[in-house]
């Protein structure tokens, strides 16, 4: 049964990814909030404070500096939430290890106090008591060797689990079911060996819960968890968008960040689709590839379509429409142009490597 299922923001249609060029030298504020107002536009309603009175950005810093969610792209949410009603104590910040925030810059190193970004609370799912022992995806799969159960044993605190429960579990983070109006998947674009992409299903998903390494033993196992915890109500119903920004991404040598396999497109995609987003994702790492005379991620991920299969999106091409937004001029109001479907990408001069890659 869904809790408190009354009153959730609208999402916007599926297959529909809004796209906005990134300005040189951006701090992102223009162009998440053309965003925001074009998906406010589509519903026909705002964003605004609700009944809980909280709003949540789920992060992505496995990557650590080098390919973790933008810090500008955080500061633009975090001012888009404010002007919309939030305070800086009601938005949080959510990522699944602590080590990895601070690595990334969003928590302050441990020789310092305190664990908020900028006035915002931060939230490392690794660290206290943010999974609860009744919410959980239950897997047969065994815990990874890696990853240690005893670590959400106490996380969860409570030693009365029934012994090798925490083997074929993964529990939900408390503050994206119980705690929040809605939340936003800031996700990073990367290949892995094991989910072919790194990108916004990921995001919402296995990096979103604990006991999550044990699925990554080979494709089949981590793309049926991915598709099947992204199916959860209590999970999905609040996830209204997910943005992810192409000013870094890697398209070879995942899952660890490689700076020589990583690229920069000035784009920055927002959706309430996080299938349509992952299958833009898996055709410009491929391209790329193809660019760079390495082979294509093969096959497609498989939980394009079986995501795509429970409701949860579109992976075809054909049903993914990409409707532009351009950049403002200075002090002129950001404006929808007509929609269009597969622009051609023409951001950056005729002689980049860029102009070089299969148009959409």
């Amino acid at each position: 049964m869904s809790v408190a299922s009354a009153n959730l923001v609208p999402r916007a249609p599926l297959g529909l990814v809004w796209e906005s060029p990134i300005a040189a030298g951006s701090l992102y504020s223009t162009e998440v909030t053309a965003l925001i107002e074009a998906y406010e536009r589509e519903v026909g309603q705002d964003l605004k404070p609700g009944m809980r009175g909280k709003v949540a950005l789920k992060i992505n810093t496995r990557g650590r500096a080098g390919l973790s969610t933008p810090l500008q792209l955080i500061r633009a949410l975090v001012e888009a939430l404010e002007a919309r009603g939030y305070e800086r104590r009601s938005i949080l910040i959510l990522d699944d290890s602590a080590y990895n925030l601070r690595e990334a810059g969003v928590m302050p190193p441990l020789s310092l106090s305190g664990g908020a970004f900028e006035g915002c609370p931060v939230i490392a799912l690794d660290c206290e008591g943010y999974f609860d022992s009744e919410w959980f995806y239950d897997s047969p799969l065994p815990p990874a060797m890696q990853q240690e159960p005893q670590l959400f044993n106490e996380a969860l605190g409570s030693s009365q689990l029934a012994e090798g429960s925490q083997g074929r579990k993964s529990f939900l983070p408390k503050p994206l079911i119980f705690d929040v109006d809605f939340w936003i998947n800031l996700a990073v674009a990367a290949d892995d060996p094991s989910l072919g992409i790194d990108g916004a299903l990921a995001n919402a998903t296995l990096w979103n819960v604990s006991n999550s390494r044990r699925f990554l033993v080979n494709q089949a196992t981590a793309s049926a968890a991915v598709a099947e915890i992204a199916a959860i109500p209590e999970l999905e119903e609040r996830l209204v968008l997910n943005f992810v920004s192409l000013e870094r991404y890697q398209f070879i040598g995942g899952p660890f960040f490689n700076s020589i396999y990583t690229r920069s497109e000035p784009r920055l995609w927002m959706s309430s689709d996080p299938v349509a987003v992952d299958r833009l994702l898996y055709d410009r790492m491929n391209a790329m590839r193809v660019l760079e005379g390495f082979p294509e991620i093969q096959p497609m991920p498989r939980q394009l379509p079986f995501a795509a299969s429970l409701g949860l999106g579109e992976f075809e091409r054909e049903r993914i429409r990409i409707r532009q937004l351009p950049l403002p001029e200075d002090g002129v109001r950001v404006r929808l142009k007509p929609e269009v479907v597969d622009p051609v990408p023409a951001l950056l001069p005729k002689e980049s490597w860029l102009r070089r890659i299969t148009p959409w």
